[in-house]
């Protein structure tokens, strides 16, 4: 692309678009790209000058070197390498006639655009915010073709993670520019309701999940409060809410509440104490219908076993203890029915079970 200093030297009167001095934004100047060669030219007085050209950098030092003056130096080769930073270039021209007369020095600012200049764009977030999970949509804007640092080619580039990306944008009036935009992410607040239980019966259940960072509740149960309190006489449940932060991210947890009617426990009816890993103890009750263990919730519970003759060969009170077949002086018991005879004691009432169960060897 051919580039004009729009230096017009007309009987040595100088046409300058820029003005030496004068703050400029760089949006309104010429524009370069590293890794470009460019072509810079000014008019003279009908062809009967010579040019001096000098280029400063944005450090203040001279890259003159930097371009090869052709003809009688009115235009120049300017070889944008990559060692060049960007920023904004001057460059400076002093015209001699033929005649021996010297004009003005003029002076005209380039912008050099590289990976180590940004100018963000009018309209362009300089950065994203999205929570952990989400993915950001970074749209530098319409432009002619992009190059993200990644190798991709597309206008909107994607990500999920946390950082920095920059993207070479190219465009009509612009041979390249870079823009950056930050990509931040909130971690996802932090919500637990605890492990699944058992209600028996009547019993309920305290969910508090409350925390000052948090904006919104929303649960399962259509509740919009930091707790709710969870009834067993519904039945199995499974519970969740979802929790949304100051930031707008939201997480959500679910608990499972098995509820049983402990005036109705199914007890299992034989064990077999072979050291086959299967159904080698007596364990009460027998899984609910969603497979929970409910006997690890009894701790207040008394059990005596009794033989067919009336003696009691087995006893256990208060937690809930498994029977693996032998009496009560550690010896195992022979394959036959017991008796057994069971007090649950919940909330302050005993309920009692009488049955049989076998030891089957």
């Amino acid at each position: 692309m051919k580039k004009q200093l729009h230096i017009l030297y007309l009987l040595f009167i100088a046409l300058l678009v820029g003005t030496p001095g004068l703050a400029q934004n760089p949006f309104d100047l010429p524009m370069a790209c590293v890794g470009s060669v460019e072509e810079y030219w000014v008019e003279g007085f009908n062809g009967m000058s010579d040019f001096t050209w000098r280029v400063i950098g944005p450090n203040s030092n001279d890259v003159s070197d930097k371009f090869i003056p052709i003809n009688r130096g009115d235009t120049i080769l300017m070889n944008w390498s990559a060692d060049l930073p960007g920023g904004i270039y001057t460059f400076e021209v002093i015209e001699v006639s033929d005649f021996g007369c010297t004009g003005e020095l003029y002076t005209q600012n380039i912008v050099l655009n590289s990976s180590i200049i940004n100018i963000p764009f009018d309209g362009v977030p300089e950065t994203v915010t999205i929570c952990e999970g989400d993915i950001a949509e970074l749209d530098p804007g319409n432009f002619l073709s992009y190059l993200w640092q990644d190798g991709s080619s597309n206008r909107i580039f994607y990500t999920g993670e946390a950082g920095t990306y920059q993207v070479q944008l190219v465009n009509s009036n612009y041979s390249c520019t870079y823009n950056e935009m930050e990509t931040f992410v909130n971690p996802l607040p932090q919500v637990w309701l605890g492990n699944d239980t058992v209600l028996f019966g009547a019993q309920t259940l305290i969910l508090d999940v409350y925390n000052p960072d948090f904006d919104f509740y929303d649960w399962s149960t259509g509740q919009i409060s930091s707790s709710i309190t969870v009834e067993g006489g519904y039945g199995d449940q499974h519970i969740w809410v979802t929790v949304t932060d100051m930031n707008g991210c939201s997480n959500s947890d679910t608990i499972m509440v098995s509820a049983s009617d402990y005036s109705n426990l199914r007890i299992p009816a034989a064990f077999t104490p072979n050291n086959d890993g299967v159904n080698d103890t007596w364990i009460f009750p027998a899984p609910n219908d969603a497979g929970a263990h409910l006997y690890t919730y009894l701790d207040d519970v008394d059990v005596s076993v009794f033989n067919r003759w009336g003696k009691m060969v087995w006893q256990s009170s208060g937690m809930f203890r498994e029977w693996d077949g032998r009496d009560l002086g550690g010896r195992e018991l022979p394959m036959d029915s017991y008796h057994y005879l069971i007090r649950i004691n919940v909330d302050g009432k005993t309920f009692t079970y009488k049955g049989s169960v076998t030891i089957v060897r």
